[in-house]
């Protein structure tokens, strides 16, 4: 086939830069030495699965120093060949991964993700088999995974909830510190009654044990000391702390020894949070009646009462303070 090398067809796109540029992207200088003159039309040509096999070559090789032999390397090289002279091993299935990229060359660190991800074999691997388009960060978070050591039935139940790679990866992250505390079992059911990201997280965090509290229980002001006890209280006073993302971060918070939650079981019934406040002690950092309703001046008064024994817990004026402000952000 006569192919004209000023063809706008072939050299040109809509931008005013080269196919090849828009193509071949940061490889293009490389690719054009590689495949000089008519010969870009077997690059251009190609199967996906080849050209990116090349692509694959040029991240871990870089500069070109013999074009004429690199050209025939790549030419006549089978890819599993051209893959083992780049990775030094050729994992199943990664030459039809590789067709799944489309036409347009991959960011260099996306090759290295997926030959480490398909190395490492068990779910996410299958994941990547089973997918018919692979996204760079949905790869880069799998391989940043691969040696988390989260069991394959934990991964798999992540996996069927559909959620973005790198929210994936911070759950892989947080189950694989807790499995060997908790266990493969309680952790797949933690995923399998959540579904979504932020309940998941709760789930987990629920697992774990709330240290104890900064003073106990004075008349009708009790503190909240296990994860139950909390979203209990979040379905009682219809708040945002019966589950989802609002109920892990107060689980975090508490568990990190940032907070802690009483109820005050007094007319009206108040939820309150404590925030720990440096060295000095506790300050009161939100109060809220039931669906989130404010809190009479009497009830604050009440519980200011209760508490003026304890020295190392501020109340203040009902909130808006300097301590509170600091404090609690």
């Amino acid at each position: 086939m006569h192919h004209n090398p000023n063809s706008p067809k072939l050299s040109r796109v809509g931008s005013g830069k080269s196919i090849i540029d828009f193509m071949a992207r940061h490889d293009s200088a490389q690719v054009r030495l590689i495949w000089q003159n008519d010969r870009i039309c077997e690059y251009l040509l190609a199967s996906d699965s080849r050209r990116h096999t090349w692509h694959a070559w040029l991240a871990v090789h870089g500069t070109v120093r013999d074009a004429a032999e690199m050209y025939r390397f790549l030419t006549f090289a089978k890819s599993r060949e051209i893959l083992k002279d780049t990775f030094g091993n050729c994992p199943p299935g990664i030459v039809s991964a590789l067709g799944k990229f489309g036409p347009f060359a991959r960011p260099q660190r996306t090759y290295f993700s997926l030959h480490q991800v398909l190395s490492a074999g068990g779910s996410l691997a299958n994941h990547v088999h089973q997918s018919s388009k692979i996204e760079d960060d949905e790869l880069m978070a799998f391989a940043s995974a691969v040696h988390l050591p989260v069991p394959n039935r934990v991964i798999r139940a992540l996996l069927k909830c559909k959620m973005p790679a790198q929210v994936l990866l911070e759950l892989l992250w947080v189950i694989s510190r807790l499995t060997l505390t908790y266990g493969e079992q309680q952790m797949v059911q933690c995923v399998a009654q959540g579904r979504q990201p932020g309940s998941i997280l709760a789930n987990v965090f629920s697992l774990a044990p709330f240290p104890k509290p900064p003073f106990e229980q004075l008349g009708s002001f009790i503190p909240i000391t296990t994860a139950e006890q909390l979203r209990d209280a979040g379905k009682e006073f219809n708040n945002c702390l019966k589950g989802g993302e609002e109920l892990a971060f107060a689980l975090a918070s508490v568990q990190s020894g940032r907070r802690y939650f009483y109820r005050w079981d007094g007319c009206p019934p108040t939820l309150l949070a404590f925030c720990r406040c440096g060295p000095a002690g506790w300050v009161l950092s939100e109060r809220a009646g039931p669906a989130n309703a404010r809190v009479p001046s009497v009830t604050i008064n009440q519980i200011s009462e209760v508490l003026a024994g304890v020295p190392y817990v501020f109340i203040g004026n009902g909130g808006g303070g300097m301590l509170e402000w600091i404090c609690a952000r």
